[in-house]
């Protein structure tokens, strides 16, 4: 993997290379956190991706400034690739690396905008999920997709939703112990929650207290659907 990213950077000009610094950075913070919230690493393995994250702001910083050289790419690697082994191992690292790679061909700053409003939206049924998701980016709304409670709680780490929609009914984990896991996360605290439950039916919610900022009941139209979220949001 070293050297495939080693490859990358020097096939691309100053610009990507710059934009692919800065997404494996933050790649590398959310690594960190969920190691952290797992409780699978400790302080020197924590400083290991701090020092993982200087060395990416270094590289960003000698690009904008023209000295792209002051680091060769190999080198570069090599330094990662020391802190990783002391942090994740590769194994993990090399999931950020080809995100970022990926993020950064794709010509757009990855790091999240001060004005969007973001959505973290967590149901099994992807036809409802894709509907939201057209309804809700129709409206301006950033949206991010989970098909499980623990899919979406590693999501919510880097998405940080102002938003989070809840199916009730779901594998692994159903809703309401989602959100009770999730309200405990800085992430959790600072989102808005919807709970959709099924219309008809007695779906038991205890213990939820405030945590849910509202219900929706299935099926809805479009319309009630926007009126919850623009509420919220």
């Amino acid at each position: 993997m070293r050297k495939e990213v080693t490859r990358f950077l020097e096939a691309h000009d100053g610009q990507t290379a710059a934009r692919f610094f800065t997404a494996l950075g933050l790649e590398l913070s959310v690594l960190a956190r969920v190691a952290v919230r797992d409780g699978v690493v400790g302080p020197s393995a924590f400083a290991a991706y701090n020092e993982m994250q200087h060395c990416c702001l270094g590289q960003v910083n000698a690009i904008i400034h023209g000295i792209a050289d002051l680091f060769p790419a190999d080198a570069s690697m090599a330094i990662l690739y020391h802190y990783a082994g002391k942090a994740c191992g590769t194994a993990d690292l090399e999931g950020a690396f080809l995100r970022a790679m990926k993020l950064a061909l794709h010509g757009m700053d990855p790091r999240p905008s001060k004005d969007e409003r973001r959505v973290l939206l967590v149901d099994d049924d992807p036809e409802l999920r894709s509907r939201i998701h057209r309804v809700l980016s129709a409206e301006g709304l950033v949206v991010f997709e989970a098909e499980n409670g623990p899919e979406a709680l590693d999501k919510a780490v880097w998405v940080e939703p102002h938003l989070t929609i809840v199916d009730w009914r779901m594998p692994v984990i159903n809703g309401p112990e989602f959100i009770k896991t999730f309200k405990k996360s800085p992430e959790g605290r600072k989102s808005k929650i919807i709970l959709m439950v099924e219309r008809g039916l007695t779906q038991v919610v205890n213990g939820l207290g405030k945590a849910i900022n509202t219900r929706l009941k299935r099926p809805f139209t479009d319309e009630e659907f926007i009126k919850k979220v623009k509420a919220l949001v």
